[in-house]
């Protein structure tokens, strides 16, 4: 049972890695765009992270699937053993204790069977969502003019500007 815990460890540390990167991807496009080594490196490393993710999780779920398979055939065994033991318990006392303890363990194996069961659900859900929450608040827009240089504002500085210069230069030669 405890078999799963390092897998789900590494799950999350792959997750947290993963968050991570992706981070410093958008602060990387954001500063120097997407085509930008280093953003095409992180883009690589958050492709291979997810690859991952998803193997274990692949791997966690077969594990679960296996662990299913033997506690369903073991509950199936069970259950024909008790199936026999019902059949000759009124002869002998033995046999009904031999009964009950079957039937201990058939209800032990169910409860396990459950839990198995839970959980290969929780691991396919897992593999359907492997990251965390997101959601997009809006769309982005294109802008419909450009935002700097302010070109009549530049034109205007530079124009008073040289004007002052001129006549700095003017002043100075006389």
């Amino acid at each position: 049972i405890s078999s799963d815990q390092p897998s789900s460890s590494v799950i999350s540390a792959l997750k947290t890695r993963y968050l991570t990167v992706a981070k410093r991807l958008q602060d990387v496009e954001a500063n120097f765009g997407p085509e930008h080594p280093q953003a095409v490196a992180l883009s690589k490393e958050k492709a291979d992270i997810s690859t991952q993710i998803f193997g274990e999780l692949k791997q966690l779920t077969e594990s679960y699937r296996n662990e299913y398979e033997v506690a369903q055939a073991r509950e199936t065994a069970l259950r024909a053993n008790v199936a026999a033991a019902q059949g000759k318990s009124s002869v002998d006392n033995q046999t009904q204790v031999k009964l009950r303890e079957l039937d201990q363990q058939a209800t032990a194996l169910t409860t396990l069977y459950q839990t198995f069961l839970g959980r290969y659900e929780e691991a396919a859900q897992q593999q359907s969502f492997p990251v965390g929450k997101i959601r997009i608040i809006s769309d982005a827009s294109m802008p419909m003019a450009a935002s700097s240089p302010r070109t009549i504002v530049v034109l205007g500085l530079s124009l008073v500007l040289g004007l002052l210069m001129g006549a700095g230069f003017g002043g100075l030669n006389e």
